[in-house]
């Protein structure tokens, strides 16, 4: 097995090679891989920098204060790009966005580096794994009415009857209706980070 496996480490290298899927899928003009595999690095992210947050940061700020807030200061900055490309639409801009995603690519590099300074367990440090298994959600975050509820039917339509995770910005009470007229039920809670996540699957 191996050592590095369920490690800090291990999500970094499941983190990055999520994000090579997405620019390649941009840069093919792939558009439902693109933002497949963009909504799995999202939560990938947001699962992996609140266990650092939660557990890993304390544990660095009690020897090493002044290091840990610039890590810290990096998750503010991977946030502000994820916020970035999720308001995006990349079939319009998809050089913008590659160079987005680049930018992302290069911060997460010097912010693995300097953690693995900071922290000589880091390597090995055990962490829970990843829950990408799932269909990744869709986040449809910072995209104007009518549209979230457009992709939503259209991904239902196209999905082979496959359930589907949608994230929005708040509960999607006039999507209900519709999902109803047209056979699928919903179940849907708020979540951590402010948004509310919707699971919709064939009645």
């Amino acid at each position: 097995m191996d050592e590095f496996e369920g490690s800090l480490h291990a999500q970094h290298a499941q983190i990055e090679r999520e994000l090579t899927a997405v620019v390649a899928a941009g840069r093919a003009a792939r558009w439902p891989d693109y933002r497949r595999h963009f909504a799995a690095l999202r939560e990938g992210l947001a699962q992996h920098m609140a266990f650092e947050e939660e557990v890993v940061f304390p544990l660095l700020e009690r020897g090493a204060p002044v290091p840990v807030k610039a890590l810290r200061e990096q998750h503010a900055q991977l946030r502000r790009h994820l916020e970035t490309l999720g308001a995006a639409a990349p079939e319009r801009d998809p050089a913008g966005c590659i160079a987005e995603l680049d930018d992302l690519l290069a911060l997460l590099e010097v912010h693995h580096n300097d953690e693995m300074k900071l922290d000589p367990e880091y390597a090995t440090r055990p962490i829970p794994p990843l829950v990408l298994e799932r269909p990744p959600a869709m986040d449809l975050r910072g995209l104007q009415p009518p549209e979230p509820i457009v992709r939503i039917l259209h991904a239902l339509e196209t999905g082979g009857g496959a359930p589907l995770r949608v994230i929005l910005p708040h509960e999607p009470v006039p999507l209900y209706s519709l999902l109803r007229e047209r056979g699928y039920a919903y179940s849907g809670a708020p979540r951590a980070d402010g948004g509310f996540e919707v699971l919709i699957e064939r009645s």
